[in-house]
């Protein structure tokens, strides 16, 4: 568990490293957006360090709103 805690580390520092200047010099709004995107990749991390066998957020999403999706498609089709 400890080797995928480094690896996650290292890849989160090489990816980001680069936009801490710009989250400093963001407004609140935009710091609100980048910490939207945050949750995911948390969760991702997270289950890639814990090896766990979770929910996608593929499969989140289909389960959540797969249903309404469908119900749009029919009613588009039939207009």
């Amino acid at each position: 568990m400890m080797e995928r805690v480094i690896v996650l580390l290292l890849t989160g520092i090489a990816l980001f490293a680069a936009s801490t200047t710009r989250v400093r010099r963001s407004s609140p709004r935009e710091r609100w957006i980048l910490a939207a995107f945050g949750v995911p990749i948390a969760y991702l991390g997270l289950m890639y360090v814990m090896n766990g066998d979770w929910v996608n957020l593929h499969d989140l999403a289909h389960g959540s709103i797969g249903y309404i999706a469908r119900l749009l498609v029919k009613w588009l089709e039939q207009t």
